[in-house]
């Protein structure tokens, strides 16, 4: 759909007062809006290898494990621009550990997207990683994964009114 029949199909939706949005959406669990496989470095991966998988995968973070899997950490596009750029010169030298939030808050997938909009908002972060009970990475979502399920369960409430000829 055209962006000026997407503005104008969503405007006559407005005018109109047809729901666009269930009332419930931010009561829908993390898992069920399609978990991101989780990228996952061990301790010791250095800050060079941790940014080229970043890059090459157009990521914002990479969850840190340790010799068992389980979850110890994460590093964040925010950490290497607060904590390592301007201020490490030797990338390969340097261990993810060192510039990496360590314990990060982290849920189950069963935990709705309300939940998680409010621990990012009041912590100040964009990503939620998601593990199952033994603390083993399952998961990640992110603020923008949580707007692009609204954003898809809204244009498909465009696409269903389109065809009643709002």
């Amino acid at each position: 759909m055209e962006k000026k029949d997407l503005l104008h199909n969503i405007q006559n939706a407005c005018v109109l007062g047809i729901q666009l949005i269930p009332p419930t959406i931010l009561c829908d669990s993390m898992g069920s809006i399609g978990l991101k496989e989780p990228l996952t470095v061990g301790l010791g991966t250095s800050l060079a290898r941790c940014v080229a998988i970043m890059q090459q995968r157009h990521v914002g973070s990479l969850l840190i494990v340790d010799g068992t899997g389980r979850l110890v950490g994460i590093f964040t596009e925010r950490d290497c621009l607060m904590e390592v750029v301007g201020k490490v010169s030797d990338l390969e030298g340097a261990t993810v550990e060192q510039f990496m939030t360590r314990n990060p808050i982290r849920e189950r997938p069963e935990a709705s997207l309300a939940f998680a909009l409010n621990l990012m908002s009041n912590g100040g972060f964009r990503h939620v990683p998601i593990v199952d009970q033994d603390d083993m990475p399952i998961g990640i979502i992110s603020v923008k994964d949580v707007v692009e399920h609204i954003v898809r369960t809204m244009l498909a409430a465009i696409d269903v009114a389109v065809e009643g000829d709002i």
